[in-house]
């Protein structure tokens, strides 16, 4: 299979950081704006949201989230006016997770805060930095540099009690593929497939290859991988009998700072100098 460059623009006001879909692109910059792209990479709008650099961003059907090193969440309308902006600890939110009604924050200080319609719902203490956070219930995967901690939670019963199930070597970026886990190795440079279950203590299934250089982007949709990282290559993968498989692969160039899967076929990239690419698999 081949990757191809299906569509793309470039984001010429400021240094693209993080993205996220829902419907449509948003794309977070270094000097704090929001700007969101149709599916064919045409813009839609695009509005001031921190003064500074944007560190995490996501998306439902409704809202889009988005934080900085205010230490704040601030809640939009996919047309970019402000609903709400929710007080955390005032350390740097690093993550952001929707999962089911629920947002997940991770910050510098290894917080986890979980928040339903907007409002706090519980708050769990992970004793370290959390660059990336999923959830699949009743298990948390939290990682740094190190390690990926797996923590047992219950925010439907508990606001703030919870267990440390497993520690496993890793680090982020993670993704969650169903009835995997999928994490990069420790040295940044592999990707790792793990079993989704706690009676194999989240066993690793595979390992291979990813990439030469840091990867720095990891997202996974339907039975398909996507990576990308500084070497500037993004790369598909078939997940299938507990065994990670190429897929196609594709140089952009330049560093890959984020990247979003949409579907099995299609992946948008966010690239150092501004691009923004829509790969596609043929």
């Amino acid at each position: 299979m081949t990757l191809k460059i299906n569509a793309e623009t470039n984001y010429g006001d400021s240094e693209p950081c993080v993205a996220a879909w829902s419907n449509k692109l948003f794309v977070g910059t270094e000097n704090g704006f929001i700007a969101s792209f149709n599916p064919d990479l045409s813009p839609a709008t695009k509005w001031a949201a921190h003064e500074v650099q944007i560190f995490a961003l996501a998306a439902n059907d409704s809202s889009v989230f988005s934080a900085s090193n205010d230490g704040n969440i601030r809640v939009w309308n996919t047309n970019g006016e402000k609903i709400k902006e929710i007080p955390t600890s005032g350390s740097d939110i690093e993550s952001l997770f929707i999962h089911g009604k629920n947002l997940y924050s991770g910050d510098e200080a290894g917080n986890v805060f979980v928040f339903e319609n907007n409002e706090p719902k519980a708050a769990y203490s992970v004793l370290e930095e959390v660059k990336d956070i999923k959830v699949n219930l009743p298990y948390m995967f939290t990682a740094r540099d190190l390690y990926v901690t797996v923590t047992e939670i219950k925010p439907e019963e508990s606001k703030d009690r919870f267990v440390t199930r497993h520690v496993m070597e890793g680090r982020a970026p993670l993704a969650l593929l169903q009835p995997y886990l999928l994490t990069v190795a420790r040295g940044g440079y592999n990707l790792q497939l793990h079993d989704l279950s706690f009676e194999s203590r989240f066993k690793k299934l595979h390992e291979i290859k990813a990439s030469d250089m840091i990867v720095t982007s990891l997202s996974a949709i339907d039975t398909f991988a996507w990576t990308g990282g500084w070497d500037g290559i993004v790369r598909r993968w078939k997940i299938a009998d507990n065994k990670i498989e190429a897929a196609g692969e594709i140089n952009l160039g330049c560093c890959v700072n984020a990247l979003v899967a949409t579907t099995a076929e299609d992946a948008y990239a966010i690239l150092t100098g501004g691009r923004i690419v829509h790969v596609k698999s043929e």
